[in-house]
């Protein structure tokens, strides 16, 4: 034979693969590979990463006690006992002698105005004055005169009527007698009839004269009323213009024309504000369901500026108005500073009203973890020592925690704590990504 014919077995035979796809294959079982290992070394790096130690904390143990519950109101320093001092016309200022914190009671000068009109109108005022009480003189001297004159008239008339009245008595007895004619008696009658008619008339000219008096009289002492009148009138406007106070107390604010000698000031221009600065209240604006916890005579704790003040409850206002926010609505609370406080006027306040109590809750100190733990995290210390702020040999681990009401320098720890547990309450900002850390 030319050769030997190989016979080939079914189960030894393979398809036919291109090299094309082989490469292929080679490369999907290289990447696994890579994989595989990188896995393996991504494993092993991470078993053995250290925990970082961090020092410089501070531990705080969760303690058992009250949680107060408070709520917070916004108010405002008001004086009532101040004044504003108005000019009481149009004038010139003219000194100012005072300045802004100085004490003043009600006889000091704090401020002059000129008004030359005033002086003018007074001095005109005052001679007015004394030629009316001098034509009040007169009229009385001639009225007393001319009454006199109706007196004198009166009595001569009195002594002819008694001289008629004998007359015609001795001429009727005449008459009858047969003596005198007739005529002569009837003459006397008419004589003496003639004399009563004279006098009827002076008395009645005499009292025309005493009212013509009494008339004339009363207006001129009118007229000197008058001009009295408008003479105190006067010399209180210049008096007026030495500016004092009706209240003992503080100058708040001086108008800066004033110390322009000169100046113009319109009437009803504010010159100064004075108060009593030692009589403050303290205005807030309380959430109305809020209202039910005050009452007058409590106490409260408000903070002015760097100043913590205890202030008493003075009043309680009855109508609530809705607050600045427009959502709520708000009642008006007065207060008093329970000790003697100098308040500045306008001064915010903040006040820390308490509502309530809760007894025997968990409780950890505000403090930098809350920031930084977002509220929802503390690291726990697990260490077998624990002393103020050194640990021996422990570590603090990431802890989930439960926050309830946060009152003041409190915050209540609903879940994830137990009493004596020592937390770290400073920040966590070099640390938040680690779930434990060692404590050094």
């Amino acid at each position: 034979m030319e050769g030997a014919r190989k016979i080939v077995q079914m189960d030894e035979s393979r398809p036919y693969t291109p090299k094309t796809k082989k490469r292929k294959q080679a490369g999907i079982i290289v990447i696994a590979v890579l994989i595989a290992a990188g896995a393996f070394i991504a494993f092993s790096l991470s078993g053995s990463r250290k925990i970082p130690v961090i020092k410089g904390f501070t531990l705080t143990s969760v303690t058992k006690g009250v949680l107060v519950s408070s709520t917070e109101a916004s108010g405002t320093v008001v004086l009532p006992t101040q004044v504003s001092l108005v000019s009481p016309q149009e004038a010139l200022a003219d000194r100012i002698l005072v300045n802004a914190g100085d004490t003043v009671t009600t006889s000091t000068v704090l401020a002059t105005l000129d008004v030359p009109d005033l002086e003018d109108q007074k001095d005109d005022l005052t001679a007015n004055l004394e030629v009316a009480r001098l034509s009040l003189k007169e009229l009385e001297a001639t009225y007393t005169f001319s009454i006199a004159n109706y007196a004198t008239k009166l009595k001569r008339l009195d002594v002819d009527i008694a001289k008629a009245e004998s007359d015609v008595k001795a001429m009727k007895t005449l008459a009858e007698l047969r003596s005198s004619r007739q005529s002569d008696y009837d003459n006397a009658v008419d004589s003496l009839r003639a004399l009563t008619e004279q006098k009827e008339d002076a008395e009645s000219s005499l009292a025309q004269e005493q009212q013509k008096r009494d008339l004339a009289l009363e207006k001129q002492r009118a007229t000197i009323r008058q001009l009295e009148t408008n003479l105190h009138r006067t010399i209180a406007d210049i008096a007026a213009m030495q500016i004092r106070s009706p209240i003992a107390g503080e100058v708040l604010s001086v108008n800066a024309d004033l110390s322009v000698p000169g100046s113009l000031i319109a009437k009803n221009t504010e010159l100064m504000k004075i108060a009593d600065r030692t009589n403050a209240f303290i205005d807030f604006e309380v959430y109305e369901q809020y209202v039910g916890a005050l009452a007058v005579g409590g106490k409260l704790t408000a903070t002015i500026g760097t100043s913590t003040v205890a202030a008493e409850i003075t009043q309680i206002g009855k109508v609530a108005s809705l607050s600045s926010d427009g959502l709520s609505a708000t009642v008006s609370v007065r207060t008093k500073p329970v000790e003697a406080k100098t308040l500045t006027p306008g001064a915010t306040a903040v006040a820390t009203i308490a509502l309530g109590e809760k007894q025997g809750v968990l409780l950890l100190p505000r403090g930098a973890w809350l920031t930084t733990g977002g509220q929802k995290y503390v690291y726990k210390v697990e260490s077998d020592k624990v002393a103020s702020n050194t640990v021996a040999g422990g570590k603090a681990v990431k802890t989930a925690i439960t926050l309830g009401e946060i009152q003041g320098t409190q915050v209540e720890i609903l879940k994830g704590l137990s009493e004596g547990d020592s937390v770290i309450t400073s920040g966590y900002q070099d640390f938040i990504a680690n779930d434990e850390v060692a404590l050094k």
